[in-house]
């Protein structure tokens, strides 16, 4: 078993400590020792280098590769959707990010061509689909009539309504091979009525969806740009809030007693109205003041895939220090999704996922730039095109 040594470099282990100036060994895709003057097979030479945890972005979209509208997503095959995937992939693993959870569009199927090494990417949990009740985001029916839903096998319908008819899509969707129960606990901004700031379901109706997803031991994380959403989900123990364009401080009080984490999703809301910018920047300074935990996620590809490590830049803006930022990209990342105990960290016993920076690893202001060797499982995997 080949033993091989990344030496010379300054290492941020994903803890949230500070960098230190240590040797890391790696074998047969583990971590296997961190110290000084490690002794290997092979040596990595990353003197003048950071070394960090592979990224993980807890929120994107690996299937899509960008907005389309209702007619094109009609007409556009499954199969080329997925073919499309792969460049998505490729870019977001080449952006150091090695561990993705995906919030809606990509079946099981991308994962597990993943993992069995069939086509080159960040290892994947899976959605599937978002649940919706009738008359929410995903209930396809049009005035006229018409049931848009283009059925994709893999991709359950995603409308349901009552605490049993939810107990039964939440079965299903694990059934089908989600990693991850997702939900929409307000609807989106471009619903009529305020649809952003509406909440969704009943209370009954989030408690029956969280309760049979953590019976049947998935996490569940919960879409809300609104407050009364946002509020719902938390008190109905939904693990994470994602977005949170438009919380007040009742949500934020009702997030930080329950428990959940934030997902913020800063790099969607960049390109929006300076108020909801705005908005968006001070809820979240408000909920790290409060002490809410913060993963990275990124909701690409409402930026391109690749763009990811934007995402640490926007939260040290709203007042997170740079290693707190990364620590919501690695090991806090890692907790939220229930995998501490694998990744996110540089530490014996854990994966091999690791990214070599250019300069101080503290640093994340054009990070994505910077980076000039991504590995996962301890293979060298990135970037595609030498940056160096």
């Amino acid at each position: 078993m080949a033993r091989t040594v990344f030496r010379g470099g300054v290492v941020f282990d994903g803890t949230g400590a500070d960098p230190s100036r240590v040797d890391v060994a790696v074998a047969d895709g583990r971590i296997v020792d961190v110290g000084h003057d490690l002794d290997g097979d092979d040596a990595v030479d990353i003197d003048g280098r950071g070394l960090l945890p592979g990224l993980i972005d807890c929120h994107a979209h690996v299937a899509l590769d960008g907005m389309r509208s209702t007619d094109e997503e009609a007409i556009r095959s499954a199969s080329r959707n997925a073919f499309a995937a792969i460049t998505n992939l490729r870019a977001t693993l080449d952006a150091g990010v090695t561990t993705v959870r995906d919030a809606a569009g990509a079946d099981a199927g991308y994962r597990d061509a993943i993992a069995a090494g069939e086509v080159a990417g960040p290892r994947l949990l899976v959605s599937l689909i978002q649940l919706s009740p009738s008359a929410g985001p995903y209930d396809s029916r049009t005035p006229s009539g018409l049931d848009t839903w283009v059925p994709s096998a893999g991709i359950p319908r995603p409308t349901a309504d009552g605490p049993e008819a939810l107990r039964a899509k939440v079965r299903e969707l694990v059934q089908l091979g989600a990693d991850v129960v997702k939900v929409f606990a307000t609807g989106h901004w471009s619903m009529a009525r305020h649809g952003a700031e509406r909440s969704m379901f009943r209370d009954e109706e989030l408690d029956a969806i969280v309760d049979e997803a953590h019976r049947l031991g998935v996490r569940v994380m919960a879409h809300a740009h609104g407050s009364a959403g946002a509020i719902a989900a938390a008190r109905a123990g939904a693990d994470s809030i994602e977005h949170g364009f438009l919380v007040d401080d009742d949500a934020i009080d009702a997030i930080a007693e329950a428990g959940a984490v934030l997902v913020p999703t800063l790099l969607a809301s960049e390109g929006m109205a300076a108020e909801v910018v705005d908005r968006h920047r001070d809820a979240v300074g408000r909920a790290h003041r409060r002490g809410i935990p913060i993963a990275m996620g990124t909701d690409c590809p409402m930026k391109p895939h690749g763009s990811n490590l934007r995402e640490l830049e926007l939260l040290v803006a709203c007042g997170l220090t740079p290693a707190e930022a990364l620590r919501s990209g690695t090991g806090g990342a890692a907790d939220l999704l229930g995998l501490g105990d694998e990744i996110g960290r540089i530490a014996p016993g854990l994966v091999a996922d690791l990214v070599v920076v250019d300069g101080d690893p503290l640093d994340v202001t054009g990070l994505s730039t910077r980076i000039c060797g991504v590995y996962r499982d301890g293979r060298r995997v990135g970037p595609s095109v030498p940056t160096h």
